[in-house]
């Protein structure tokens, strides 16, 4: 029963390296996900702010376009003063012109507005892909921090399983079992050694009859109290 005790023992032993190992890998995702999270934003930006420049560059073509055709009809207008025969007839084509250089002078005056939010959404588009840019290159050194990290907890992790693997085939497979379910639960020690009259984990007493037992036959019980495994350490 020893053996089989030393045996476990040493499995439990690489298993806390593997617990450890395996919770350094997991540390690395939140970076990672950071990382992405901030990237994500900064692209959000970068796809409204174009989304805007699109949206003023079409008003901008639009409007130029009806600046350019009340322009024709004012230009229309004034050629055809020349044919007028009647003051009713010139009075209405000077009435048109009027009424078109007040429409032509409001598309201007809007076309203004409009140019200048253009060159603001363009200037705020222009700084969000810089930021953007820069992001990259500066989030391409941390990448590959976490990349490297990552290959070498993985490799250490693969060796320490097959040395496991391999200590793990000398336990008994009924001892074995038992511990791999409570060791899979806590992902914590499994096996304690008793501690005067208690549980090494949670120092709950044992009962003088189990107590016996386990001295008298050096075997491994479990601890109804926290469930871990319990056995008495040699002196």
């Amino acid at each position: 029963m020893q053996a089989d005790l030393e045996a476990l023992l040493a499995v439990q032993a690489d298993d806390l390296e593997i617990h450890g190992i395996e919770d350094r890998l997991a540390a690395l995702q939140p970076r990672l996900r950071a990382l992405d999270d901030r990237q994500a934003r900064i692209a959000a930006d970068v796809g409204r702010a174009q989304e805007l420049v699109t949206a003023e560059e079409k008003k901008q073509a639009f409007l130029r376009e009806k600046i350019t055709e009340h322009k024709g009809l004012i230009e229309r207008n004034q050629a055809q003063m020349d044919a007028v025969k009647t003051m009713r007839q010139a009075t209405a084509a000077v009435a048109q012109m009027e009424e078109a250089r007040r429409i032509v002078a409001t598309e201007e005056s809007e076309l203004i507005a409009i140019n200048r939010r253009l060159e603001e959404a363009r200037a705020a588009l222009h700084a969000h892909q810089t930021a953007l840019t820069e992001l990259a290159t500066e989030q391409a050194e941390a990448r590959a921090e976490v990349k490297t990290q990552h290959a070498s907890l993985e490799g250490e992790l693969a060796v320490l399983r097959t040395r496991r693997g391999e200590k793990a085939a000398r336990v008994p497979a009924p001892l074995l079992s038992k511990y791999d379910r409570i060791s899979q639960r806590r992902r914590a020690q499994a096996a304690w050694a008793v501690q005067g009259l208690a549980c090494g984990a949670c120092n709950t007493a044992i009962p003088m009859q189990r107590r016996n037992q386990m001295s008298s036959r050096g075997g491994i019980d479990v601890c109804e109290a926290c469930g871990v495994l319990m056995y008495f350490a040699e002196e």
